[in-house]
């Protein structure tokens, strides 16, 4: 009888004792139990670690050292990862519900996937308008945005050994570099699940520089995308400054919560 895949929980983290408990508890209440936790610290000078010892039990490696960046620690955990398949839950998100991976790999045909995507929940939305973020995408849905989030995917570890790790030339949107790999290459079995796979703090690092994170995907596109996309989004700069200049201006007033209330009607994030 064949047995179940293991499964790499990683989490990258950096002074988050106040909130990896919560992170972690979340992936060891998983009704699926053969995963490992992967816990990459960047040298915290806080509780982190201790915090992270309280879950020695699932944890399969535990490394304490100074990193070049979430994706260099990202990298790091990779290379770690007894698993089959990775999942990344960095210190602040949290899975959607205790039957997540159970969900995922007992219950879906996955021998011949490769890569498998859904959706996240938000958290921290500024404007308190929390939302399902994720559908069934091509490559083409990466030239004008970032249509995947992180928490949302699962890859088999020799994806990583076929395309490469995480850029580190791309501090904020490596991800969706790799992604854009992934998506690129035709011969890679993807599926998407409807289903929510977990909660995302939105406020992280590519929010909170959100520009920057925009002027490194322009560099990306001039490497992954056709020309006229590559420079069609070096143009839109200007315009995207100013969309983040009004939402981060009137995020707080009434009248945008209900303009983004409206927005998102159909992917209000469930109670």
């Amino acid at each position: 009888m064949k047995s179940h895949p293991l499964i790499s929980i990683i989490t990258v983290c950096y002074n988050a004792g106040p909130i990896l408990s919560e992170t972690l508890q979340s992936a060891t209440e998983q009704t699926f139990t053969d995963f490992e936790l992967v816990i990459i610290d960047g040298k915290s000078v806080d509780n982190t670690i201790e915090v992270a010892k309280r879950f020695d039990k699932f944890t399969g490696t535990l490394l304490s050292e100074p990193d070049k960046g979430i994706y260099d620690a990202m990298n790091k955990g990779i290379k770690a990862a007894k698993g089959e398949w990775l999942y990344f839950l960095n210190a602040g998100d949290a899975f959607y519900n205790k039957e997540v991976l159970s969900s995922v790999f007992l219950n879906q045909k996955i021998e011949a996937i490769d890569f498998i995507y859904a959706k996240v929940q938000t958290k921290n939305e500024p404007t308190g308008i929390d939302y399902l973020n994720g559908k069934e995408i091509s490559y083409n849905d990466f030239f004008s945005h970032y249509p995947i989030c992180h928490q949302a995917t699962f890859a088999r570890k020799s994806l990583f050994d076929k395309l490469g790790y995480f850029n580190l030339d791309y501090p904020l949107v490596a991800d969706s570099e790799w992604f854009i790999r992934i998506f690129k290459d035709k011969s890679i079995k993807k599926l998407f699940l409807d289903a929510i796979i977990a909660f995302y703090d939105i406020q992280g690092a590519t929010y909170q520089k959100r520009m920057q994170g925009y002027r490194e995907y322009i560099q990306v596109g001039f490497k992954q995308f056709p020309f006229t996309i590559a420079v069609k989004n070096m143009l839109m700069h200007p315009l995207i400054w100013l969309k983040v200049k009004i939402i981060r201006t009137f995020q707080n007033r009434s009248w945008f919560k209900k303009y983004r209330t409206i927005k998102f009607k159909n992917k209000l994030a469930q109670p």
